[in-house]
This record gives C-alpha cells, sequence and structure tokens, in this order.
C-alpha cells in the first residue's frame, strides 16, 4: 500500500484548503440555521467569481471594480442577496490577496509608511469589536460597518497589478463604468420618485427620491474626466470624458450636498488658475457645453418650471453661507456636544464601531438615536480611540502629501500630472466631507480612496522609471 507524500507545494496550500472547508462547513450550518439558504446559494455562486484572482488577478480586479456599481447605487436597510455576492468576491478575494502574500508568497507589500499605517490600523481593530462588545453594540452591525474601512485595501492589488499606462487606463474605464451607472440610476431614481411625487418647489430636494450618496464619486470623476480630457487625442475618448464629467455634475446637483457644490467650485477655480492660456479655452469651452446641457437638460425636465428649480438650487447653495443661522447648523452644535463628551469619557479605547448617539435635538425638540455623527474627525474619535483614530488618518495624511510632491515632480511630464492632480482632488474632496459627514464610513469614500491612492502608486512608478532613462 502506497503513502501520500506532502510535496512543498502540497503543503502550501493544504492548510488554505482545510481553512476554506472549515468556512464552507460553518456557512452552510449558520446559513441552515437563520434559514438563509437563499443567501447562502448566491455566496457560492460567486466563488467562481473570487477563482478568478488565482487564475487571472486583473480580471478578478475588473470584476470587483465593476461589482462596486450595484453596492454604490443600490441602499438596503438589511443584507441584500448583492451585499452577499459583492462579500464574497470583493472582501473574501482581499482577504485572500493578503494570505496568498503575507503567508504563501511571504513576499511584503509594504512601500511606505502609509502602507504600514493602515495594516496596523486593521491589525489592532479586533481589539476595537471587543470594545463595541462591551458597549452593548450588536457584533454583527460591528463587523458590516468595519468592512466598509475594508474597502480602502483594494488599492494594494491594483496599485500591484496595474503599473502601465494602458492597463491603468483600462482599469479607469471601468471605474467610469461604475460611476455612470451610479449618475444614470440616481438621475433616473431622481425623475420618477422626486419629480412625480412633488406638489411644491421645496419637496425637490425634499422627498426620498433625493440620493445623498455617492458624492465622492461624483466630484472625483467629474474633475478626472476633465483633466484627462484635457490631454486625450482621440475624439471618442474626449467625448466620453465629457458625457461623464457632464452626467456626474448632473448626478452631484441632485444629491443636495452643499459641501460637494462647494467642492467642486473651489476646484473648479484652482484647476483655472493652475492651467496655462491653451487648457483655460479648453476648459470654458467644456464648461459652456455643460452649462448649456444643464440648463438644456433642465429645462427639458421641468419644462416652464425650470426657473423654480434654479432658484431653488440657489437657495440651497447660499443657505451654505448662513452660518450659525442655519437650523441644521443649531442641530450639528448640540449633536457634536454629546460626542465630545463621549470622546472625552474613554478617549484611548473608543466606544467601538456602529456604537449609536443620542442627544437633545433643540430643533425638532426631542431626543433622537442615530449611527450618523455629522463630521468624520469627531466620529472616528468616537469610535474608535484617540490612539486608533491618528494612526488611520495618518495614513491619509502620508498619501495627501505624497501626492502634492509628485503633482511638482511631474510637472514636465504631462502624461502623468492630470493622474497625480486627479488624485489630489479626490483626497483634498475626502478630506472636505468630512467636515459634514462621516464619510469614511461610506462605500463610495473607500472606493474613491481606493482608486486616488492606487493612481498615486501608479504615478509614482512610472516617474521614477522615467527618471531613470
Amino acid at each position: 500500500m502506497s503513502t501520500i507524500e506532502l510535496t512543498r507545494g502540497t503543503k502550501t496550500f493544504l492548510f488554505p484548503a482545510i481553512l476554506l472547508e472549515i468556512l464552507f462547513l460553518s456557512s452552510l450550518a449558520f446559513a441552515s440555521f437563520k434559514e438563509y439558504e437563499l443567501y447562502f446559494l448566491i455566496g457560492i455562486i460567486s466563488i467562481p467569481f473570487l477563482l478568478l484572482f488565482f487564475y487571472e488577478p486583473k480580471i478578478w480586479v475588473y470584476v470587483s471594480i465593476l461589482m462596486f456599481a450595484p453596492i454604490l447605487a443600490l441602499r438596503d436597510e438589511g443584507v441584500s442577496p448583492i451585499e452577499i455576492a459583492f462579500s464574497v468576491v470583493v472582501i473574501l478575494g482581499l482577504v485572500i490577496y493578503f494570505f496568498y502574500k503575507f503567508f504563501i508568497e511571504k513576499k511584503s507589500i509594504v512601500e511606505n509608511y502609509g502602507d504600514l499605517f493602515i495594516l496596523l490600523f486593521f491589525v489592532f481593530l479586533p481589539f476595537n469589536g471587543l470594545v463595541a462588545y462591551l458597549n452593548d453594540v450588536d457584533l454583527f452591525y460591528w463587523l458590516r460597518e468595519v468592512l466598509i474601512l475594508f474597502l480602502i485595501l483594494l488599492y494594494f492589488p491594483i496599485r500591484e497589478y496595474f503599473t502601465d499606462l494602458k492597463d491603468f487606463n483600462r482599469l479607469l474605464f471601468f471605474v467610469m463604468i461604475v460611476s455612470l451607472a451610479c449618475s444614470i440610476y440616481i438621475i433616473v431614481t431622481y425623475k420618477e420618485s422626486t419629480l412625480v411625487l412633488a406638489n411644491y418647489a421645496y419637496e425637490l430636494f425634499g422627498l426620498a427620491g433625493t440620493k445623498k450618496v455617492n458624492h465622492i464619486v461624483f466630484v472625483g470623476t467629474y474633475f478626472t474626466a476633465l483633466l484627462l480630457a484635457q490631454n486625450s487625442k482621440k475624439l471618442p475618448v474626449t467625448l466620453l470624458l465629457f458625457f461623464s464629467a457632464f452626467l456626474s455634475l448632473v448626478a452631484l446637483i441632485i444629491t443636495v450636498s452643499r459641501t460637494f457644490w462647494i467642492a467642486t467650485i473651489l476646484g473648479t477655480i484652482v484647476l483655472f488658475i493652475y492651467f496655462n492660456w491653451k487648457e483655460r479655452i479648453k476648459l470654458i469651452v467644456f464648461y459652456f457645453l455643460i452649462l448649456s446641457l444643464f440648463v438644456g437638460f433642465a429645462y427639458f425636465t421641468f419644462h416652464e418650471n425650470y426657473r423654480v428649480v434654479t432658484k431653488l438650487i440657489e437657495y440651497r447653495f447660499f443657505s451654505s453661507l448662513k452660518g450659525k443661522q442655519d437650523r441644521s447648523l443649531q442641530s450639528r452644535f448640540a449633536e457634536y456636544n454629546y460626542v465630545l463628551n463621549a470622546i472625552a469619557e474613554h478617549p484611548l479605547s473608543g466606544n467601538g464601531f456602529a456604537k449609536k448617539i443620542r442627544f437633545r435635538d433643540p430643533i425638532f425638540v426631542r431626543t433622537l438615536t442615530s449611527h450618523n455623527i455629522h463630521n468624520g474627525f469627531t466620529s472616528i474619535l468616537y469610535r474608535a480611540g484617540i490612539p486608533l483614530a491618528i494612526i488611520y488618518v495618518s495614513f491619509f495624511v502620508f498619501y495627501f502629501f505624497k501626492v502634492i510632491k509628485l503633482i511638482k515632480a511631474t510637472k514636465h511630464r504631462h502624461y502623468l500630472q492630470p493622474y497625480a492632480i486627479s488624485a489630489f482632488v479626490i483626497l483634498l474632496t475626502m478630506f472636505i466631507g468630512q467636515f459634514t459627514f462621516q464619510q469614511y464610513l461610506a462605500r463610495d469614500f473607500n472606493f474613491a480612496g481606493a482608486i486616488a491612492i492606487a493612481m498615486i502608486g501608479f504615478v509614482e512608478r512610472n516617474y521614477n522609471v522615467a527618471k531613470k532613462l
């Protein structure tokens, strides 16, 4: 009777195989106990897409990027079948990626302090789960919130597998498909819901049809499309970029987010100052066409009421300049007082992710309980504690200053500079957005952040190669 000899290669994959089998059986048992057989079936069907990682990692990244389209557009309170499929392909795929790099290839993927900061953050994050549990947080909701943060790590495989210009542009094409899908969805939803139900002008920005999500994706697509269009020499590509910028701008207006409106206007002014006269003229033509299309779109959609809509947009924008007279800010101050007191009570450990806040609202004159904190910086301090929050924020600060350095360095290499500026604009928008909401817990924040940081890695690598030539 012959014995089975375990070669080195067999031993390498034996542990992952056993781990996968244990995960499969435990998931099946949990699904049967909770009567989630349908979700389990969807997860099993999604596994072949996950296996693309071992066959062709680039295809797995493409599939992962495209799966962001329904995840960003559709928001369900419960766990949807789409989220199950997304978790299997993207999140479990990332787990396998890091496991493969650390334990099979035994290869370091840390290239700088920024990488070290974000990996340390996730290494210490399980301790936050214990804090959340001690603060009566359901660990299911804790895990669901933490997994959103985990999406930022997608920049590691993107940075590794998409190194040359052709590959990275192809990746951005898939990202643009996701952005276009989100833009079209939000416009169609707004038209079919809000426009049909609204009886008064103020309801155009106040009903459920107004989707206040994906701001960073829309702003990032808008600026990236315009920047890349400056260097595009192919008319079809230029038209596609222009169309993407236009739809992103319309979708951004529908979100009714004054913070991102202001960020877009300021960013546009900065670009105009930064460009030379030839680029400025081209930019003016772009904006003139966008304005013409938007006015035509508004008139076609609202007919004789389009003037009311433009006045409403104007009122919404200037209401952000009222300061303390803005009623929404009064509620924010009451919220901030509660959050700051809670941070002072647990400065080191925090209160745990998914921990709700409870405060007295001065507008509705009642006690409100909410997951949402309208400031990302106080939110991360409240949930993670000061030490873990510093590590997390340091990751973004590191890459923010790195991209500024790259913008200065690539001024004589025009094909790289639009990518560097695009990454800078996205990171700056992410930073600005934190002042009005906990954007770091949003899917679009981590999706856009992963793309921006991968873009920084792409620029840095190609710049260093060009410098050696």
